[in-house]
């Protein structure tokens, strides 16, 4: 007999919407076939059948309240206007949905698509009753029902940032399509990571959050160092299937921050489940794209980049304003703050100070007005030197090149000693996520791609051991300089990366893309994610689903 579910008043709500009674299902009979393995947890090859995104900036400027509606717009485009997923969109207002609906079908109508094709996209818009929040990555997790392929949203029980019953109201949300609320995945906490949350049973900074469970090729679940062996139980199955990574060095300790599974078509002739590739962070590479000599002269930080959108002016500051707050100018406002002012500063980072504080090159700055020690205090003064400090890099931020800004950080053993151990912590669990999924996918090993993508950090300095090697703290305090191209988004052949803001890794993203017989996309989330110390993986979530194994095997 089937049980007949129990309407809601907010599915009540849902059902008063025109898009609920038309949104078209994905075609689950032509997906790959659900795992063998007894995990519930997709990777990122599998289709997507769901997007979740949030309508709640972390900074709620002009330029930010704006991502949402590109963030839909770049899902309707790259499904090239067919067969579009469902776009679930959280917010507490019904207006605010509306006023997302209005503002695509504006954007449809203007590309001249035939008004039933528009039409057809919109319905595939859900309003998602529940109250707005940035971070719609961390408080659930996307799995599947082995039976039926479609997606199970499991709430995290001790993710104190949203209302209990979040996860019945995106599972009413997704009812047509057959997504259901699965049991709440319960708190766990690993024995030689005492934090504060642990003591009061919560996942914020604990490793509990969704960015930190990721999908692998082979059945594989990838686990930050930050989670308990209970915690994982509950969806990876049996212990074989578990990875676990070192997540905890970083703040928001995220495995999406780190490591990302993407789909691949190299069209070469090897086997489907041998189509992928391991995205990672990668300092490394960072440092040699901002040294090379077709690179090196170009702005470490750009705003020319078409991606801002002039008509979107931000609220009471530019993009340079921002920049003028940004941890390069911190960075290099901390340094300046202990040696500019004496005779023991370094050429290089002399060269950097002056782009920042005049606008102009050492050679070019003669004059004895272009003085550093003219600018600031003798005994540098807190409150007005580094007003004074920040409000001149905002200014000339820009003028400063990629091989400027890296020969200063080569100079800084602080920052190079932390680069350098996240370098050698990533290239150890490089090595692990590939020997684990080998074991399982043999036939991959002549096939096996991993791309490097450019990030540097900044944070918490590692410990030096006995042995002098380093060793980062956990938990520590580390984040990405840029927008972190790693926490990116995939829709369809698209990744969807952050704008970094620094053209040339951007432009590094889109060659690596085509190599792969993909597509790159960028969003900018300045304001909207990444001052939040995330990014746009962590404020949506993909619903993946999969063809249930009738047969028993592949």
């Amino acid at each position: 007999m089937k049980k007949t579910r129990i309407l809601t008043p907010i599915f009540l709500t849902l059902l008063t919407l025109p898009q609920a009674f038309a949104l078209q299902c994905p075609q689950i009979e032509k997906a790959p076939l659900c795992p063998q393995n007894g995990i519930t947890l997709l990777d990122e090859t599998y289709p997507t059948q769901s997007f979740l995104i949030s309508n709640a900036p972390f900074i709620p400027t002009k330029e930010a309240r704006g991502v949402t509606r590109k963030f839909i717009y770049k899902i309707i485009d790259n499904y090239d206007y067919e067969n579009v997923p469902q776009i679930l969109i959280s917010v507490a207002d019904v207006n605010e949905f509306r006023a997302l609906v209005a503002s695509t079908k504006a954007e449809l109508v203007g590309k001249k698509l035939d008004s039933k094709k528009i039409e057809r996209i919109i319905d595939q818009m859900t309003f998602v009753p529940a109250p707005n929040y940035t971070w719609q990555q961390d408080w659930f997790e996307s799995f599947v029902d082995l039976k039926t392929g479609a997606p199970v949203v499991r709430q995290i029980d001790s993710y104190p940032r949203v209302r209990k019953d979040n996860g019945k109201t995106l599972s009413d949300a997704g009812l047509k399509c057959n997504v259901k609320e699965g049991p709440r995945l319960m708190g766990d906490y690993p024995e030689d990571l005492m934090t504060d949350p642990r003591k009061t049973n919560q996942t914020f900074g604990s490793g509990e959050m969704g960015g930190n469970i990721e999908g692998a090729p082979g059945g594989f679940c990838l686990v930050g160092d930050n989670q308990g062996k209970k915690f994982t139980d509950q969806f990876c199955g049996d212990a074989d299937n578990v990875i676990q990574l070192q997540t905890s060095w970083l703040e928001v300790g995220h495995v999406d921050e780190i490591f990302k599974i993407i789909p691949t078509q190299f069209n070469d002739g090897r086997p489907k489940e041998c189509e992928f590739s391991l995205m990672a962070a990668s300092p490394k590479k960072a440092l040699e794209l901002m040294k090379s000599p077709e690179n090196g002269k170009t702005p470490f930080m750009d705003f020319t980049n078409p991606d801002y959108d002039p008509s979107e002016a931000r609220d009471s500051r530019s993009l340079k304003g921002l920049a003028g707050n940004s941890i390069i100018c911190k960075y290099a406002e901390n340094i300046m703050k202990n040696k500019a002012t004496s005779d023991e500063v370094k050429p290089a980072v002399k060269a950097v100070f002056y782009k920042i504080l005049f606008g102009v090159s050492i050679a070019e700055a003669a004059d004895a007005k272009f003085n550093i020690k003219s600018i600031f205090s003798p005994q540098y003064n807190q409150d007005n030197d580094i007003g004074k400090f920040n409000a001149l890099c905002a200014q000339n931020i820009d003028k400063v090149s990629n091989f400027e800004i890296q020969e200063m950080m080569l100079e800084d053993p602080q920052f190079m000693n932390l680069n350098n151990a996240i370098a050698e912590s990533i290239e150890n669990d490089k090595a692990k996520i590939k020997s684990k999924i080998l074991s399982r996918l043999p036939q991959c090993a002549k096939y096996y791609n991993e791309l490097e993508v450019p990030n540097i950090f900044h944070g918490t300095q590692p410990f030096v051991r006995a042995d002098g090697t380093l060793e980062l703290p956990r938990p520590g305090t580390i984040n990405s300089f840029l927008p972190n191209p790693t926490n990116s988004v995939l829709m369809n052949k698209t990744v969807t990366f952050p704008n970094t803001g620094n053209l040339i890794f951007n432009k590094y993203l889109k060659e690596e893309m085509e190599k792969k017989k993909m597509k790159a996309d960028f969003i900018s989330t300045w304001d909207y994610s990444h001052l939040g110390k995330g990014n746009i993986h962590c404020s949506s979530h993909s619903l993946p689903y999969c063809r249930p194994n009738t047969q028993g095997s592949k």
